[in-house]
């Protein structure tokens, strides 16, 4: 068994989860979250033995292939929805998050696998990338719950209580899992800030104003705002929000940024290690 086919049958679970989730809108078979706790949970259970496995096949195995970006992605997003599935009990945040996972996946399979060697100790480079994408998969599944907050709140004005309505979960549980999910990325984000400064004090091709860099420091001091906002009640309900969808927009803003549209020649250069360094992902 290759790492290959561990990938595709997450790409299969994460696919059957987004339909279960989509399904629970209108038949009540599917409305339990138990459907989404199995197949959302085998799917990143296998993507988790692929990355080990393609990790241990490998001498070193360096995270930065386009592959592997969206691959790490897909990961991050799926055991993030888990969580707020074991917190929330929000089903319906599957529909949204699960077929991003699939999409996810799907690109990881079918885009190029070629590593790119770097200068960056492994143990360091592998703590940023991971905790990197951590991040993003809290900030996303953040950004999830906030949408799913604005939608029940309109709702809620214009007393459209149907179908919808019924299947969406509560402002509070939204707000909370809203709250809950940008605290630990922020907190997970922060490790990997920390981890590319420090691998970036060592390359002398650093360029601090570089708009990776600032779309990175940028969408963490929104979280940081966000965070310490709802801590001294300065922000709250919708607002809170908005806010979030602000810094889930510049989550997918830094994210393209960084994506490795062509793959670096060198290995260990000054100019491809400071690259490595600044951005959130590693290359």
């Amino acid at each position: 068994m290759t790492h290959e086919f561990l990938a595709i049958g997450a790409l299969a679970s994460f696919i059957l989860g987004a339909l279960a989730a989509i399904a629970g809108f209108r038949y009540a078979a599917f409305k339990q979250p138990g459907w989404q706790y199995f197949f959302a949970g085998l799917g990143a259970l296998l993507k988790t033995a692929a990355i080990g496995m393609a990790c241990k096949s490998a001498a070193t195995h360096f995270f930065n292939s386009v592959s592997d970006i969206y691959g790490l992605m897909a990961w991050a997003l799926a055991l993030s929805y888990l969580l707020a599935l074991f917190v929330s009990g929000a089903r319906s945040l599957g529909a949204l998050a699960l077929p991003v996972v699939a999409g996810l996946m799907a690109l990881s399979i079918t885009s190029d696998a070629t590593q790119t060697p770097i200068s960056t100790p492994p143990a360091l480079f592998a703590t940023h990338i991971i905790c990197a994408f951590l991040g993003y998969g809290l900030f996303l599944t953040a950004c999830g719950a906030s949408v799913l907050y604005l939608e029940q709140n309109r709702l809620l004005k214009r007393k459209a209580f149907g179908v919808l309505f019924q299947d969406l979960p509560s402002l509070e549980r939204t707000e909370r899992l809203e709250i809950l999910c940008s605290r630990l990325g922020l907190l997970v984000f922060t490790i990997a800030l920390g981890t590319g400064i420090q691998m970036a004090s060592k390359s002398s091709g650093t360029n601090w104003l570089d708009w990776k860099v600032v779309s990175t420091f940028v969408t963490w001091f929104v979280f940081f705002a966000l965070v310490t906002g709802r801590m001294m009640r300065w922000i709250n309900g919708r607002m809170a929000a908005k806010c979030v969808l602000a810094g889930a927009a510049l989550v997918i803003l830094t994210f393209a940024l960084s994506h490795p549209r062509e793959k670096q020649a060198t290995t260990g250069s000054a100019p491809n290690a400071a690259r490595v360094a600044r951005t959130g992902r590693g290359a």
